[in-house]
């Protein structure tokens, strides 16, 4: 017997409750345990440059893994996928890693002492697989398995922080947790696990599309972290303030590169075309979740910024509303692209982040020189705004000509 509307729609909400309870509780543990207590640790100074060596991690290993992921998604619509095409892609960016991080340690972007070197490119590679590992429960829309997966993680980063205060390296905070969200799979499910069946020719279109949404995915992670890359020109300290005042908004656009599997874990079921209905739900959800999401932000930043960092709550009070609308209506976009990405091309994804990376080179950059802190803020919120308005003009493209393909083919016929 097929699924009801009203039965789909309560999986829907039961998957997304088990999904976002896993993901926040990792998120929860990152981000209000693991940060502060390098914050404490490290003095603001430093921990600014931690926060700037992190936001490379996010722009190589995160992207990588992350493109790996939704390329996979995307080609289950086809068929059955094989897992050695995206083992090998991975292996193959790992590989590239080694020498990305020793021109790192040899520009002394930031002073790392041997071991942490090494922690630090084992961090890179184990956040990467980490990211595409959770395709394992995307693909069989196994949520509880997805919940137990982001909570096993959350437990090895508290186990980290221990790690962490005993020797002093602060790549072991993290390293723990996504070794063992890596070791779960490994152990339990299907996706790490070699099962042959590789061929080149194969493997070529996989790594194309990869490659593709790796381009969007950088150009995207890129922008996000610019304001770690780019304030750090200013100095540690104005790092760590807009950190702060966006950290709410942060955590829950950290949140939606998992959380978006699963809307693209549904599409991929789904063999309809972008009608009138999905485009105006696109529409007012995007409008939900920018004016909840920004109120939601900004009154848990008042809260919990003043308890968890109140030497800096007095100076960065001021940035809350414009620095979580910016990074909600970031946010926002993600959720549109990855719907976006299921009924368009790869390619509409580059576009998006192109346009994204070239106003924020345009605005950012010369706004920050001139205006210092408060001149970035209002730049990347226009930036982010922008990003969103393109995404949205591609849905209506894309939409337009589904129905124009949809009315030739019932002309012809």
């Amino acid at each position: 017997m097929s699924e009801t509307k009203g039965g789909r729609a309560r999986r829907i909400v039961s998957d997304s409750l088990w999904s976002i309870s896993g993901l926040v509780l990792m998120n929860v543990i990152a981000q209000f345990v693991v940060y502060p207590a390098w914050n404490r640790t490290l003095g603001s100074e430093s921990y600014g440059s931690v926060l700037y060596m992190m936001s490379l991690i996010n722009v190589v290993g995160i992207s990588a893994g992350v493109s790996c992921n939704y390329a996979r998604m995307k080609n289950s619509v086809n068929g059955e996928t094989s897992n050695a095409h995206y083992i090998v892609a991975l292996g193959i960016v790992s590989a590239l890693m080694v020498p990305f991080v020793l021109v790192l340690g040899r520009l002394r972007l930031i002073e790392m002492r041997p071991g942490e070197t090494v922690l630090y490119f084992l961090l890179m590679c184990a956040t990467m697989w980490r990211y595409y590992a959770d395709v394992e429960y995307r693909l069989s829309l196994n949520y509880r398995g997805y919940f137990v997966y982001y909570a096993v993680i959350g437990a090895g980063y508290l186990a980290g922080i221990a790690l962490f205060r005993l020797t002093g390296l602060w790549p072991l905070a993290l390293l723990p947790g996504e070794l063992m969200g890596i070791a779960l799979v490994l152990l339990r499910g299907r996706a790490l696990r070699w099962n042959g069946g590789f061929s080149w020719r194969e493997a070529r279109p996989v790594f194309q599309a990869a490659l593709v949404l790796y381009g969007s995915e950088f150009l995207s992670m890129l922008v996000f972290n610019g304001d770690r890359i780019l304030l750090n020109w200013l100095d540690g300290t104005a790092v760590t303030s807009y950190y702060l005042a966006s950290l709410l908004g942060k955590t829950v656009s950290l949140i939606s590169t998992p959380l978006n599997g699963i809307i693209i874990g549904y599409l991929a079921r789904y063999k309809g075309r972008m009608d009138r209905k999905i485009l105006l739900g696109i529409a007012g959800g995007a409008a939900a979740m920018i004016l909840v999401g920004t109120a939601c932000c900004t009154v848990a930043s008042h809260v919990l910024i003043s308890r968890l960092y109140p030497d800096n709550y007095a100076d960065v009070k001021g940035l809350f509303v414009i620095a979580n609308l910016a990074q909600v209506i970031y946010f926002t976009a993600n959720a549109v692209i990855v719907t976006l990405l299921r009924f368009g091309k790869p390619y509409f994804n580059i576009i998006i982040n192109g346009i994204y990376a070239v106003v924020f080179c345009a605005l950012c950059i010369p706004m920050t020189a001139a205006l210092g802190l408060n001149g970035f803020c209002k730049a990347i919120l226009l930036t982010c705004a922008i990003r969103l308005l393109a995404a949205l003009i591609l849905c209506v493209r894309q939409s337009r000509i589904q129905k124009t393909n949809e009315e030739g083919t019932i002309g012809d016929a």
